[in-house]
């Protein structure tokens, strides 16, 4: 018998189910409850947005505890469609579930003192949670600044950075989502920091993977094939992660809520049953509604033509241009390429791209029903030889990238996603067909069966592998392209990103 396990931190939103859908996957693996941060529903829709998320918790008997969102938005680089100030986020942290404010990730907010950034912060002192910390890849001096203030990373992706977190004051959060996957890289810090100060966290879990495998007991029982002793792992996913946001469950012990999992085999976590407040088996019989109190209608913009996502220049080719060169792992490095020009319809002339140096088109349009606005710019390494995909999961302001291999079939996805009202899809020209998965709720969330929604999710991987995708990360490494927030260049709805500088950079070199 364990305790119920915590996922330290994750966004049920990556799931693209509901909160109950959620619930009804990752009960049956021995997963109790999760501390998740809404800051995707929150940057599509602000404060209204994480009640409304927030009050689906109410259907499922997951223990769904809210970390406020922090940065919404990330940064002043991009237009989302929500924002949750210092005034929203005082309002939010007297929620019931509400434990900790989310992951701050203005990190030179923080360090320079920005009023908006602190009043947040110091909200959340106030009431006496958990400021939940974004540090991703610092080592250097200021970790000891920032620890003054952030009390949890999750960003860690080699042992030196988790140690300098550790040392630093940090509670080190150990991820192993769908996406990330760094608990390998990490495991060595078990054996040289105080492991009470360590938890386990997904960040994400996609529906197929949820489906299959449940959530955070993936990442418990991978720690045990890395060799980290059974107690320890039940430990960073139970009594840690509860002292870290003063909850009650993640123990067993006397006056403590009845959540329990009966294991028939610890090291291969084989679940018998599982107990939440005393009920055993509480997700057994028939399967949540697909339905969600989270809005839908919010992907918002004027139909697109080929021209609108091209970026005009006037002169012959070839171009220099800056390229956001997709490494895998979310993360991207600087490339100048050569690209050249042609003319489209109503256009003097613009840059394309060159798929013999794999570098595309890629358009980020503004889809709350704000600016309008179009950034346009050039991907490296996505591998596409045909047509074009696109998606309206673009974290964190969730606009609405497209990329292809024209500017005519980027048109086509980024129209036929507004049709849909927001989702994932792919368009190849060979069978002129799409190939989509509607995400109708916040265009984040599919409204079917999540059965259904795994089917469509891997019916565009298997679409977009078709037309030549091969970035690692798939169709998911296009939804961080935008990331302002991640080193080291990001396309927005309003330009070039030069993430470290904190600027915009033209295209054109």
């Amino acid at each position: 018998m364990t305790p119920g396990l915590i996922d330290a931190h994750t966004h049920v939103e990556a799931s693209m189910v509901t909160l109950p859908q959620y619930g009804q996957a990752v009960v049956p693996h021995g997963v109790t409850s999760v501390v998740h941060d809404p800051h995707e529903v929150a940057n599509v829709l602000g404060e209204e947005g994480v009640r409304d998320f927030s009050a689906d918790a109410a259907r499922t008997p997951l223990k769904a505890r809210l970390t406020v969102p922090s940065s919404v938005p990330a940064t002043g680089l991009q237009d989302a469609g929500g924002v949750v100030d210092a005034d929203a986020v005082d309002n939010l942290l007297g929620m019931d579930r509400a434990v900790a404010l989310g992951e701050v990730m203005d990190l030179r907010g923080v360090l320079d003192g920005d009023r908006e950034v602190h009043a947040k912060i110091e909200a959340a002192r106030d009431r006496g949670v958990t400021v939940d910390g974004h540090v991703p890849g610092v080592v250097d001096s200021s970790l000891a600044e920032l620890a003054r203030y952030l009390d949890t990373d999750h960003e860690s992706v080699t042992p030196e950075e988790a140690r300098a977190k550790a040392d630093a004051g940090f509670r080190v959060y150990l991820r192993e989502g769908s996406t990330s996957k760094n608990l390998a890289a990490l495991v060595g810090v078990v054996e040289e920091v105080d492991t009470r100060r360590l938890s386990l966290c997904t960040d994400d879990r996609n529906v197929v993977d949820i489906l299959e495998a449940g959530g955070i007991n993936v990442a418990v029982r991978r720690a045990m094939e890395l060799g980290v002793d059974p107690v320890t792992a039940v430990r960073m996913a139970t009594l840690n992660t509860a002292e870290a946001y003063g909850l009650p469950f993640g123990r067993i012990e006397p006056g403590a809520p009845a959540d329990l999992v009966l294991l028939s085999d610890l090291e291969s976590w084989s679940v018998e049953h599982v107990v939440v407040d005393g009920v055993v088996d509480p997700t057994a019989g028939e399967s949540p509604p697909s339905e969600s109190a989270v809005a839908t209608g919010t992907v918002e913009f004027d139909p697109v033509s080929p021209a609108d996502l091209a970026l005009p220049y006037d002169g012959s080719g070839p171009v220099t241009v800056r390229v956001v060169s997709a490494v895998g792992s979310f993360r991207t490095e600087r490339l100048t390429a050569s690209v050249p020009v042609e003319t489209l319809p109503e256009t003097d002339g613009v840059l394309v791209g060159d798929t013999e140096q794999d570098v595309l088109p890629m358009a980020v349009i503004e889809r709350h029903g704000g600016s309008g606005t179009v950034g346009r710019g050039f991907v490296h390494n996505l591998g596409l030889d045909r047509g074009a995909i696109g998606t309206t999961v673009a974290h964190d302001a969730h606009n609405c990238i497209v990329a292809g291999v024209s500017h005519d079939a980027m048109a086509r996805v980024a129209n036929h996603l507004r049709d849909v009202d927001g989702g994932l899809a792919v368009y190849d020209p060979e069978t002129d067909e799409f190939t989509t998965l509607a995400l109708p709720v916040a265009g984040l969330i599919s409204d079917a069966p999540p059965r259904e929604t795994a089917r469509s999710f891997e019916a565009v991987r298997e679409a977009a592998a078709g037309v030549g995708l091969s970035v690692p990360g798939g169709v998911l490494e296009l939804t961080y392209l935008a990331l302002e927030v991640i080193p080291t260049v990001r396309l927005t709805n309003n330009g070039l990103v030069d993430v470290e500088a904190g600027e915009y950079r033209d295209v054109v070199v």
